[in-house]
């Protein structure tokens, strides 16, 4: 697989840091669960994700929601072995363009909205506690979202050039299609359809709306930039509210003492004169 038509293409790219990271920590951790046997990934495992899981440690397994993505059957190292290559091809073309802590972000939450709704789809067929594990769902966000930004690049599949867009649109079709026949038969296959539909979502979404972008500026925000920038709009407005109602009562209860004297004052008029003198002080 290789690729092309866009800028900075190359046929084999160099890792960039951020998938670099992400690649070695999927390998050691593959090379350690199966020195354990499949500890990490089976049933009753320490970091696989399932609605049992998650509820164990009153609440604490829901960490599981990030380690499953680092997790690979050890018996299914070509599983392991697809994810890394789609994270070396497609995650280093959305690296280029969104940052270090923006592909971090990207492949953490692509595979959290990913277990999300695999849990949904497990708990409406019945099959919940069956253990997830793999990068699938984080890998088709990068899948997406590189479709997204160069839906023309030429991907070359089995010798055969294919656009990056229609090859992400023929998987997602694929997926919806096999997710469709396990709901419609009851039957759960080996494949977690809807992790990878969820992390596909989520990979399209941050296209669209912006998110896990620009995250060379340390104070950017990210996909949370616009919700941090009205926590602080709704907080500076609150204080100017608040000084200006503060305002307001100091200037009627001057205009009272100019009327009728200092001992005109109640016990809540003297203690807000006394709060706005301690505060003038202070500045």
């Amino acid at each position: 697989m290789s690729y092309g038509s866009y800028a900075g293409a190359s046929p084999f790219p160099s890792l960039t840091p951020a998938i670099k990271l992400l690649i070695l920590i999927n390998v050691a951790v593959f090379v350690l669960n199966a020195i354990l046997r499949g500890a990490f990934s089976d049933n009753g495992a320490w970091l696989a994700f399932s609605w049992e899981a998650c509820t164990e440690g009153y609440g604490l397994g829901a960490i599981r929601v990030l380690t499953y993505q680092f997790t690979h059957a050890f018996a299914s190292p070509g599983h392991l072995l697809w994810n890394m290559l789609t994270l070396y091809f497609f995650g280093t073309m959305v690296e280029g363009a969104i940052g270090y802590r923006g592909t971090i972000q990207l492949y953490l939450l692509g595979g959290v909205v990913g277990a999300l709704l695999h849990l949904c789809v497990a708990l409406a067929m019945g099959y919940e506690n069956v253990p997830l594990v793999g990068a699938s769902g984080a890998c088709y966000a990068f899948l997406v979202h590189a479709a997204c930004l160069w839906p023309r690049a030429q991907v070359i599949v089995i010798l055969f050039p294919v656009p990056l867009g229609w090859l992400a649109a023929g998987l997602v079709a694929m997926g919806l299609y096999e997710q469709y026949v396990e709901i419609v038969t009851g039957s759960a296959g080996s494949v977690a359809n809807s992790a990878h539909l969820g992390g596909a979502l989520f990979g399209f979404l941050a296209w669209k709306r912006g998110w896990c972008r620009d995250y060379g500026d340390l104070h950017s925000g990210g996909m949370f930039a616009g919700f941090f920038a009205r926590v602080r709009r709704g907080l500076a407005a609150r204080a100017e509210a608040k000084d200006a109602d503060a305002q307001v009562e100091m200037d009627r209860i001057l205009e009272k003492i100019q009327r009728e004297g200092l001992p005109s004052l109640t016990k809540g008029e003297r203690r807000t004169l006394e709060q706005a003198s301690e505060r003038a002080r202070r500045k």
